[in-house]
């Protein structure tokens, strides 16, 4: 846990460098033994331990605004700081750098590390949306390349910055831990009733289990998106157009469940299986007719995006193909909701830590 006069420190708008390294120490103390020691109890091979080694390097690095020399000097001058981090398979700068040549064999591996998370799952309410992220063409600036397919990244709309070259991101957080569900990549002219059937339908989807609530923005509005969310027990809280309101209540009044639901299941189970699709369909109408009331709920993953913009170095990548892409993104944004995490169970305020952070990284 961070020291309390960090934390009062923070809140009142003040970080120095011992500050700084309080918090980069507690965060990688924190994530060690709520993460990676539960998990490395358990029968986990080696690359697993070092790419989760790796990705809190990775971390730490990017909070205290430091390069990989000078983590591992900090790793042999200080103690608490070595302490800390533990680090037992990528001690020392060669095996780092061994490990970072090999670790893009290793993509599927990352869906292991994200399942892990500092705080409990509580209810399963998720936010899907779509993000910018931006590359620096600064050695092609006219654009060419992009134009000739020589490189993943598009040409997409930013709402602050106009046309700038990058990937389409889309994310689906659990919003109330903030942890990290599932990312992905999409070209610009993906129908956005593919990213719903992928990001969420196969990824939450279900015929039996919890209930599921899933908030998203007016462009993922789609009858169809609302057909395929109630037949897998997911509530979906989309933004509607104001002239489909009428008849998005009118759809769901009449839609019949699936009748997989209903398949090896007595009497008495069947009659809670029709009140829970009920239930499901008076919440769809009514948490999308007042969608206002979510949109406080959902600026968290803005914040989730600007942490890992501002502080874990996912702005501005030098990399052209999807592949590099997602291997920058996907332990930004997992680092991130960590990290916002982390924040909220000491109290801190997350929007002057982030802004603090980000300036007082040139401490070192």
């Amino acid at each position: 846990m961070l020291k309390e006069f960090t934390i009062e420190e923070i809140n009142k708008g003040n970080l120095d460098k011992e500050g700084l390294m309080d918090t980069a120490v507690s965060f990688a103390e924190t994530v060690r033994e709520d993460i990676l020691q539960k998990w490395h109890r358990e029968e986990t091979v080696l690359a697993d331990k070092k790419l989760n080694e790796y990705v809190l390097i990775e971390g730490i690095i990017q909070i205290l605004g430091i390069n990989v020399r000078v983590f591992y000097h900090l790793l042999e001058l200080d103690e608490r700081f070595s302490d800390a981090m533990r680090i037992e398979h990528l001690t020392d700068l060669e095996s780092f750098k061994d490990f970072d040549r090999k670790r893009k064999n290793l993509k599927v591996r990352l869906k292991n590390v994200s399942k892990r998370n500092l705080k409990n799952k509580g209810r399963e309410t998720y936010v899907l949306d779509n993000v910018v992220l931006e590359v620096d063409l600064n050695k092609y600036r006219k654009g060419k390349k992009i134009k000739k397919d020589n490189y993943d990244s598009e040409f997409i709309h930013s709402t602050t910055k106009g046309t700038v070259a990058g990937f389409r991101l889309s994310m689906l957080v659990n919003i109330t831990n903030c942890s990290l569900k599932k990312t992905n990549i999409y070209p610009i002219d993906t129908p956005k009733k593919d990213i719903w059937e992928e990001m969420v339908i196969d990824e939450i989807g279900t015929y039996n289990g919890n209930i599921k609530v899933v908030i998203a923005d007016g462009g993922f509005f789609a009858y169809e998106n609302y057909r395929k969310s109630v037949h897998n027990r997911i509530v979906p809280v989309i933004n509607p157009r104001s002239d489909c309101r009428e008849n998005l209540k009118e759809m769901l009044k009449n839609l019949p469940p699936k009748l997989e639901w209903f398949e090896e299941n007595n009497k008495e189970t069947t009659d809670q299986l029709v009140d829970e699709y009920k239930e499901i369909l008076n919440q769809a109408v009514e948490k999308s007719l007042n969608y206002d009331k979510y949109k406080e709920t959902r600026s968290k993953i803005e914040l989730v995006f600007k942490i890992a913009k501002e502080i874990f170095g996912m702005n501005n990548l030098h990399v052209y193909h999807e592949k590099g892409a997602l291997w920058k993104a996907f332990p930004a944004l997992y680092l991130s909701s960590l990290f916002y995490q982390f924040l909220e169970m000491n109290e801190v305020n997350e929007h002057r830590a982030i802004e603090l952070i980000a300036q007082k990284r040139d401490a070192w």
